[in-house]
């Protein structure tokens, strides 16, 4: 990722971050009860080009016929199929707060007669917006393999890892429960009347501190009453948040 230079202005929320022709904001927890959370993800979802989520989730693409596109353009890709070109207007309606249109003969989308997407800066825009959104994941490097025996039984683990995943996320916790958390903890401030107001990231980076914060809460007790040992640290809640 490449914005997190902005952390300060993502924190405060009161300004969108521009690039290029447009502005880019955090939608607010309000903004997103508008459209519904399922739309909110899908809109995420395909701004973000995660291609992945898109074609397996929302498409249900097997992931063998996922293989074969995985390496195209995401762009070229999403624009080149007129649902999901659509659908990404829509996506950056909501994020940009701009009546965007997609321009066929520039290959590009327009607001205000400007391109503020396209091939060349999609990739910029995606990052500000996952950003945004609370959404920051270290870049995952490539894996080179001796052979092709290696690569399938990478691809079978990975396949195995993934279906665990899915079949226990059940009690995991959903956004609702995040804002109800941040609403019933002590001293922030945040109640079920004010909470619409936080902006997505503000949320995620609130409930990040607080996780930190607890966890040193929590073994400060265990190290009050002796029961850590000498070799032990408490973990510190003044650092600094991944968000």
């Amino acid at each position: 990722m490449i914005y997190l230079n902005n952390r300060l202005r993502y924190f405060l929320g009161k300004r969108p971050v521009k690039i290029k022709n447009v502005n880019i904001y955090s939608p607010t927890i309000d903004a997103i009860d508008d459209i519904g959370e399922i739309q909110y993800n899908i809109y995420l979802a395909v701004a973000t080009f995660n291609k992945e989520v898109v074609f397996k989730n929302l498409f249900n693409l097997s992931s063998e016929n996922y293989e074969e596109i995985e390496n195209e353009d995401a762009y070229e890709l999403f624009v080149s199929i007129p649902a999901i070109r659509d659908v990404l207007k829509n996506a950056l309606c909501f994020f940009t707060r701009e009546n965007v249109e997609f321009d066929s003969i520039l290959f590009a989308y327009v607001a205000n007669n400007q391109v503020i997407i396209d091939k060349e800066n999609y990739v910029e825009v995606s990052n500000v917006i996952s950003e945004l959104n609370g959404i920051v994941e270290e870049k995952n490097k490539s894996v080179k393999f001796k052979n092709k025996k290696a690569k399938e039984l990478y691809e079978k683990r990975e396949k195995l890892r993934v279906k665990y995943k899915k079949n226990t996320t059940d009690d995991s916790l959903g956004l609702k429960d995040i804002l109800s958390i941040l609403c019933n903890a002590d001293g922030n401030g945040v109640n079920v009347f004010n909470v619409g107001q936080l902006t997505i990231y503000q949320v995620y980076e609130h409930f990040e501190r607080l996780n930190i914060k607890e966890q040193h809460t929590r073994l400060l007790r265990v190290w009050a009453n002796g029961y850590l040992s000498k070799d032990d640290k408490l973990p510190e809640w003044i650092t600094k948040s991944k968000l």
